[in-house]
């Protein structure tokens, strides 16, 4: 998502500086970094000369192995080229010239004098060009010592040196996107300088691309405190916090980004992206978007990122609604919340579609249909899936869900048509899952379940789902429509029978013949009852048969505990009542 910082004028400027390499003390003055001294100000009305004097020791000094500090003429002669002198300099424009001529230090110093005539000096270094300020400790001295003071800036150089090496290697892993060493040197540099605000940088960056998420965002945060409108700053914590999973917090670094960015549509519909794949937050990520779009209500890619998050977030929030409506409730299946995140996916989606025609996405129009489904508003689901279907003619996943819209208005016949088509369409199965598995599931809710059957065993030549599944669909419906009822139980012993049909598992045939022996006891029981010799005969073999598949459940019974003799027992009673009417009967 983000560009790497661009770090090549720090690292540039600051080269010379930090990574000379360590050679003996023959190394040439021009193969040294160079830092600039100009003379120490005065505050008050004390005496030039002091500061004079202070700046010439310190150059002096500054002959080192990997440093030199310019002479003063040097100075002079970079100075006059443009159009000032040496003794023109102040902190100010000795740093602007340093920034010229790639000199990467300069020391700025001031100096007072109390009225007992104590001098007191303060002064600090800058690297250039990034202003990185090191401060050197105050002086105070009761004798104008000039020599004393430039050796107390000496040392304060050599630490400052030993900090700004370590900052510069930092750097320099940081632009050569090392990041593991990056964060290595950027750790130390810290330790050396804990107020450099380009190491805490560095750092952040490099632990924030090698994807150390938690350690990117306590820096970021950190640098935050001193920098709160920074959108690179805001725009990398909100990053890291979205892969974190702290949604949250991402939408409110985020938000703050685009109060700084509020007009520019491609980052909001990045950082919307980011908010939705990386944490999940896809009403979060609308929100952003519906800023947006008060600006540019007709943006039409601002439209179809909000109104695909937003079908997002009321899928979300509807999953988690722990007490869902059942489908034949008279109250809305969705709550006012979900009910009106739908309705702003709707008009989104719809307004893509109208502007782009073709070139929309069928899965928009899908969504719409699926949105219109759970507000239980067929008749638009139904409007929208015609009037997308000339727009996408050859787009089966449109037929598919069609067909579940048909379905639920009860038109089993143009459902069973617009699975067929989508089948057409997509032989392979690869946009719409399972058809003639729905295609069973539609008939049997529309009491064919002879058709259903033929279906189901479709959808077992193509694999679409274990066999266990079919048969248990089959089993439910003959269960809960004819044997628990006991409205037709002949028909539910049927339906088992052809259940067990099909390759099911040693385990579901054992609860198949459990249940189909219960049911013809049930049968027997029906059929018996004006107890004669002609109910007898027909009614015998079907509790034996009964007796059979309970004894062929018997696994089933055990494991689910069931009693199988809580079932034996009668169906031998009825067994015996039926020889004994046969046998009288046949004395006679």
């Amino acid at each position: 998502m983000f560009d790497r910082l661009s770090v090549s004028l720090v690292v540039a400027a600051v080269a010379a500086f930090l990574l000379v390499p360590l050679m003996p003390q023959a190394v040439e003055a021009q193969e040294r970094a160079r830092v600039m001294v100009p003379d120490l100000q005065p505050t008050d009305d004390s005496r030039d000369r002091f500061g004079e004097n202070v700046a010439e020791y310190v150059r002096d000094l500054i002959d080192l192995e990997r440093h030199v500090a310019m002479s003063e003429r040097d100075i002079d002669q970079a100075a006059r080229e443009f159009d000032l002198r040496y003794r023109d300099l102040d902190c100010t424009t000795a740093r602007q010239l340093a920034s010229q001529i790639d000199v990467p230090l300069v020391l700025c110093g001031e100096y007072y004098t109390s009225d007992d005539g104590e001098y007191t000096m303060e002064a600090r270094f800058y690297t250039i060009p990034a202003l990185e300020e090191f401060e050197v400790a105050p002086l105070s001295l009761y004798y104008r010592d000039e020599e004393q003071a430039a050796r107390h800036i000496l040392a304060a150089f050599e630490r400052t040196s030993e900090q700004v090496l370590a900052i510069g290697l930092c750097q320099s892993e940081r632009a050569s996107a090392n990041w593991e060493q990056a964060v290595q040197y950027c750790t130390r540099a810290l330790e050396l300088a804990p107020e450099s605000e380009q190491a805490r940088h560095s750092l952040a960056v490099s632990y924030f691309e090698s994807e150390q998420w938690e350690d990117a965002l306590h820096e970021l945060e950190v640098l935050l405190e001193d920098d709160p409108r920074n959108d690179d700053l805001l725009n990398r914590a909100g990053y890291a916090s979205a892969q974190m999973g702290d949604a949250d917090a991402a939408r409110e670094y985020y938000a703050a980004y685009l109060e700084i960015n509020p007009d520019n549509v491609a980052v909001r519909l990045t950082i919307a992206f980011d908010l939705a794949q990386e944490a999940g937050d896809y009403y979060g990520a609308m929100t952003l978007l519906e800023q947006g779009m008060e600006q540019e209500p007709d943006n039409v890619e601002l439209n179809e990122a909000f109104g695909m998050y937003a079908f997002r977030a009321a899928l979300n929030l509807q999953d988690l609604d722990p007490s869902p409506v059942a489908q034949d409730s008279d109250q809305p299946r969705v709550s006012a919340e979900v009910a009106e995140l739908y309705r702003t996916a709707i008009e989104a989606l719809d307004f893509v579609i109208e502007e782009r025609g073709a070139e929309a996405r069928v899965t928009h129009a899908v969504n719409i249909m699926r949105a219109y489904r759970q507000l239980d508003e067929l008749e638009n689901a139904l409007e929208i899936g015609n009037r997308a279907r000339d727009i996408f003619p050859g787009e089966a996943r449109l037929h598919g869900q069609l067909a579940g819209v048909h379905n639920e208005m009860g038109n089993t016949d143009e459902a069973i048509a617009a699975l067929e088509r989508a089948m057409e369409l997509d032989p392979d199965g690869t946009e719409v899952s399972s058809p003639w598995t729905r295609m069973g599931n539609f008939l049997l809710d529309a009491a064919r379940p002879e058709e259903a059957i033929e279906a189901f065993h479709h959808a077992q030549e193509h694999q679409e789902q274990q066999p266990d599944q079919l048969a248990s669909m089959i089993f439910s419906h003959a269960y809960g429509s004819y044997i628990q009822e006991r409205t037709n139980i002949q028909r539910g012993v049927d339906l088992i029978e052809e259940a067990k049909e099909f390759n099911v598992s040693t385990e579901f045939r054992e609860q198949l013949n459990f249940f189909h022996g219960y049911a013809l006891m049930r049968l027997g029981e029906q059929i018996q009852q004006p107890q004669t010799l002609e109910t007898a005969r027909q009614s015998l073999p079907i509790f034996q048969r009964a007796r059979e598949m309970v004894q062929a459940g018997e696994g089933h019974a055990q494991r689910t505990g069931q009693s199988v003799a809580g079932l034996l027992d009668p169906i031998d009673q009825y067994i015996e009542i039926q020889e004994a009417i046969i046998a009288r009967e046949g004395r006679r």
